[in-house]
């Protein structure tokens, strides 16, 4: 292959065998192409293939999966390679940095040991070329004192540094292509910018393509090169990332564009329905049951590719939907304010937290024999009904201490004031009725949510704390109230998916009756549209019934949407504290510009987007 590509997939299908039953068709027809040098992302919602599709390429697929189609790496098509051939490939030509790389990495293993063990397997080189290959790699990847940090376990990097370490493994051979999946979904928009600056300078350097599997389309228009965008198996547009930001052309590409939460927005697109199961596909367009300009001919025949436009599209309607406007849809709510709107619910005052450190340690020698550490220090915080703070910083800048703080969960010094009273002046009765006031949503859900407990007996248990005995009708309200059917109230946590579960999870914060929730990174696990119907229910929510919000995320697009104020927070210091609009628009610190300027709400050309979302409603178009 003279083309200039490293990879190709031609007509590339995956199906699994479901016990003793049919094959399951999960990937078809997959046709996708990496260049040399260039960054091809691989976009969709969870379950369309993605990682699937990783898998395959690199035929890590269970024994009961079977693959057809050509899978070309250079000249090489995988899929005819002997398991023996295909071992080499992995780590020499095809190099992998996963989601999760404290998972990845061997916890009992010195890094810079796993890395000479790559290198050593694939090359047969020396244990001394091996130790200088991996402080070769230490410094392409921008780990500062190599030689010494070659020495360390896993658990004493960063997030950043331990993908870092992820990125100089996966390169240790040099190899024609990168798989990256989803490697930046757990980091701050620092170290996410970081890695993704590190990548492209690489991927140039070496002449590397990369195949980047993501959920943030924020990350695609700024990076990629390529776009290929999945739903259930299928591909459904793909082509140069800038003609699909500037046009895109199936409806599904535009549902997830308008998903992508920023400032002065509206209402995010929150695409209705769910994937279709793989053992029941439409027979016709896979997306067909969600799509607003479905027709009856959708149904019964899968669209021929169009090619005529700027990207290639599967679509029988192209010409009709970008010759429209979008559907109207749901206008957007009519919000009513509380009557207690303006006054202050919750006020911080000179909040510190100090964490112990063992009495002999390596940190209490770093920290001159003190036995504490400064993690927090002076934070002055006001909330008011129905309004929602929005705390934003890197990891390891108190966001997460500070939310674990006003729960009540460490101990602290300063005053956490709930309706006009300090935490620390209350009576045991009015402190334990004060705390059911406040609520917490965690990261994973699913973490937080007793697997050997049903639904409805998770949502029910606040209510039965509380001493009522009739709840059932209460439960199936608040789950309507949340948008999940009561048909969930007898399922376990394993059964629902990811958004269902952090509905179920808010659900259970509502049946306290409280007034604040702590919102900790509840998006950062969710895919873009789930993430925008969450963010729509919350601000719904919020205004509807006076509830106050305290967003802890690393996403500052996110908290743009929703938040009436913004407070950054660097290494336990309150750095800037502002409304929305005003900061994003003229942020005072140096910090705060940086932290927006990685946060990709600023477009190709440096100005923040602040794009109103046209419509509300099942699908729409971005603006």
């Amino acid at each position: 292959m003279n083309d200039g590509s490293v990879l190709r997939l031609n007509n590339v299908s995956v199906a699994l065998r479901r016990g003793r039953g049919d094959m399951v068709p999960l990937l078809d027809q997959i046709c996708l192409t990496v260049n040399q040098g260039e960054m091809t992302a691989l976009v969709g919602e969870s379950g369309s293939g993605k990682t699937l599709t990783s898998s395959a390429i690199i035929r890590l697929l269970p024994r009961n999966a079977r693959v057809s189609g050509q899978i070309w790496l250079g000249n090489t098509d995988l899929l005819r390679l002997p398991h023996g051939e295909m071992r080499k490939i992995r780590g020499r030509d095809i190099g992998m940095v996963f989601q999760n790389p404290l998972a990845a990495l061997n916890p009992s293993v010195r890094v810079g040991a796993q890395i000479r063990e790559a290198y050593r397997l694939h090359t047969g080189e020396s244990d001394h070329a091996a130790w200088v290959r991996a402080c070769e790699l230490f410094d392409e990847v921008g780990i500062a004192n190599a030689k010494k940090r070659l020495g360390d376990y896993p658990h004493q990097f960063s997030g950043g540094m331990r993908q870092r370490a992820m990125i100089a493994m996966a390169l240790a051979c040099s190899p024609k292509l990168l798989i990256a999946d989803e490697p930046t979904s757990g980091l701050d928009a620092i170290l996410t910018r970081q890695i993704l600056s590190l990548l492209t300078r690489l991927r140039h350097e070496f002449r590397m393509g990369v195949l980047f599997i993501t959920h943030d389309l924020s990350i695609v228009q700024k990076y990629a090169d390529q776009v290929h965008v999945l739903y259930a198996g299928r591909s459904v547009e793909w082509g140069s990332s800038e003609a699909f930001f500037n046009a895109p052309r199936h409806p599904y590409s535009r549902a997830l564009l308008g998903a992508l939460p920023g400032p002065g927005q509206i209402r995010l697109t929150a695409i209705s329905g769910a994937l279709p199961d793989p053992e029941a596909m439409p027979l016709g367009c896979r997306f067909a049951p969600r799509c607003a300009y479905h027709k009856a001919e959708c149904d019964w025949c899968y669209p021929k590719i169009d090619n005529k436009g700027t990207t290639s599209v599967a679509c029988g309607r192209v010409e009709d939907i970008v010759s429209v406007h979008p559907p109207k849809g749901m206008p957007s709510p009519q919000y009513f304010r509380s009557a207690n709107d303006g006054a202050v619910i919750l006020k911080i005052e000179g909040l510190g937290v100090d964490y112990r450190l063992p009495a002999r340690g390596i940190l209490t020698a770093l920290t001159g024999g003190k036995n504490s550490i400064r993690v927090l220090d002076d934070i002055d915080l006001t909330l008011r009904y129905g309004e929602c703070l929005g705390i934003v910083g890197e990891s390891g800048s108190g966001k997460s201490t500070l939310g674990r703080a006003i729960l009540q969960m460490v101990p602290y010094d300063g005053s956490v004031i709930v309706d006009g009273i300090a935490f620390g002046r209350m009576t045991r009765s009015r402190r334990k009725m004060m705390r059911r006031r406040i609520q917490v949503v965690f990261q994973d859900p699913r973490e937080s949510l007793n697997p050997r407990m049903r639904i409805g007996d998770i949502v029910a248990e606040p209510l039965r704390l509380a001493g009522e005995r009739e709840y059932r009708e209460q439960v199936r309200r608040l789950l309507d109230r949340v948008g999940l059917h009561a048909r969930i109230l007898d399922k376990f946590p394993h059964a629902i998916s990811g958004g269902q579960a952090q509905r179920v999870a808010i659900a259970r914060a509502l049946a306290a009756k409280p007034a604040v929730i702590v919102l900790d990174e509840p998006t950062s696990s969710l895919d873009v549209s789930t993430q925008a119907a969450l963010l729509n229910l919350l601000k719904d929510l919020g205004h509807q019934d006076g509830l106050s919000y305290i967003l802890i995320s690393h996403d500052v697009a996110a908290i743009s949407y929703i938040a009436d104020t913004i407070a950054v927070l660097r290494s336990g210091r309150l750095i800037e504290v502002g409304a929305t609009a005003a900061l994003l628009a003229v942020p005072g610190a140096e910090y705060t510009r940086q932290l927006l300027a990685a946060s990709f709400l600023y477009g190709k050309k440096g100005t923040v987007q602040l794009a109103v979302a046209p419509n509300s409603g099942s699908m729409g178009i971005p603006s």
